[in-house]
């Protein structure tokens, strides 16, 4: 993917800032938590950069994952440190088992939490795009960062979004991402060259 202008990259900080939005609400009502979500910071990286950038190195993370197809098509990943993942699980079924232990109904809680900021941020992409996006059913996994970034294409740039998620006197951590091939990240700008061609008149 050749480098976004200052423009198309606030163009996708603004589409996150609103799906997280829509987010936030829907979390809150399922943690009974007043749940907020930080403005989010949008990067284009490789999967390698990704890692040094965050101080990742041989971090586990929590992913929940889904295939998407649209104009662009890829794999869309939230996913939250082994702890945080944890934490937000706690908080909607006051459980407090190991990570490795989680039960069937702990997982599909993950699943569902994930599932929930990714149908909305694709919502926000559709809205503001214009475009139509079907998405398969969520999967759950826990690995290192450095299998989860690089699944798929070889080569690939990843669309890293992060967001600190608070949840009443809990700060916790959630990353974005966006593995796509390199001809679903040359639609991806041709569809953000559209939308700023309209927003400009």
């Amino acid at each position: 993917m050749k480098d976004l202008s200052a423009l198309e990259l606030d163009a996708l900080a603004e589409i996150f800032n609103i799906s997280v939005g829509r987010s936030a609400s829907v979390l809150s009502e399922l943690t009974g938590e007043s749940v907020t979500m930080s403005v989010p910071m949008v990067h284009i990286l490789s999967p390698e950069r990704v890692i040094d950038l965050f101080g990742m190195a041989h971090q586990r993370l929590t992913c929940i994952s889904q295939y998407f197809t649209g104009s662009f098509s890829g794999e869309a990943m939230l996913m939250f440190p082994e702890q945080s993942s944890l934490e937000v699980v706690r908080l909607m079924l006051g459980s407090q088992v190991p990570l490795e232990q989680l039960s069937e109904i702990e997982q599909d809680a993950l699943s569902e939490i994930g599932n929930i900021i990714l149908n909305a941020c694709f919502a926000a992409i559709a809205d503001m795009l214009q475009d139509d996006f079907s998405c398969q059913l969520p999967e759950l996994t826990v690995a290192e960062v450095y299998e989860i970034l690089h699944r798929g294409q070889n080569g690939h740039s990843v669309l890293f979004i992060q967001i600190q998620l608070g949840l009443e006197q809990r700060d916790l951590e959630g990353y974005l991402a966006f593995l796509m091939g390199s001809e679903s990240e040359l639609m991806l700008q041709k569809a953000l060259s559209v939308f700023l061609t309209g927003v400009q008149g």
